[in-house]
């Protein structure tokens, strides 16, 4: 039984060794360095209208959304979905070593002001389902997270034809155009945890994700 264990110990001891040997310091701080941005919405629904492909909503689909908001509730259902590049490629002359985002904590904010500055107002938050590999293969993978939230409850002050505007910028026709007056209006705070051969190491603080690639 001891020699059992004395074997264990000797090969975990080898396979550790060849972790250090092939992960760096620096490649474990790259790790830590993925980057990601908003890239659009998908199955952008509000009172249960669809918005993805509607340039404008019909006067009956109006009088729906104005009828359900001044009943005291505003249902808003959307998938955000974010892109995840892990920047360790090779390039530098370490190995690729892919990434593995096990945990993201996120709080969703929206702009509901028409101005430049960015009114912030939290509108959700949520944990992401399930983990997610970012290959070091240069390609962008995308990470889709299910949005919910009541817009009269935590957009209220707006008024239902300035949030109409808004959710068509930001869910409707224009739910790709990555500029400040569509995705630009979206903020997502988040702390990642990432997966590494020496376990899981946690971001120190939150990440402010819009439309440029932040890490």
């Amino acid at each position: 039984m001891r020699k059992r264990i004395l074997i264990s110990i000797a090969v975990l001891s080898v396979f550790t060794f060849s972790l250090i040997v092939a992960c760096s310091p620096d490649d474990l701080f790259t790790l830590l360095r993925c980057q990601f941005r908003i890239e659009n919405t998908e199955d952008f629904f509000v009172t249960g209208i669809q918005l993805d492909s509607l340039e404008n909503l019909s006067a009956s689909q109006i009088v729906d959304v104005l009828s359900t908001w001044a009943s005291g509730s505003c249902p808003v259902d959307f998938t955000l979905n974010v892109g995840i590049y892990n920047p360790n490629d090779g390039s530098t002359g370490s190995d690729i070593i892919p990434a593995t985002l096990s945990s993201l904590v996120w709080d969703l904010y929206l702009d509901g002001d028409s101005g430049d500055s960015f009114d912030t107002t939290w509108v959700a938050s949520g944990v992401m389902s399930e983990a997610l590999e970012v290959p070091g293969s240069g390609e962008t993978v995308i990470l889709p997270l299910d949005i919910s939230f009541d817009a009269f409850a935590v957009m209220g002050e707006m008024g239902p034809l300035d949030f109409i505007d808004l959710a068509l910028a930001i869910g409707g026709i224009d739910s790709g155009l990555r500029d400040s007056d569509h995705l630009g209006k979206v903020l997502l705070m988040a702390v990642p945890t990432v997966t590494t051969p020496f376990g899981p190491m946690t971001y120190s603080g939150s990440l402010c994700i819009n439309l440029d690639w932040v890490d």
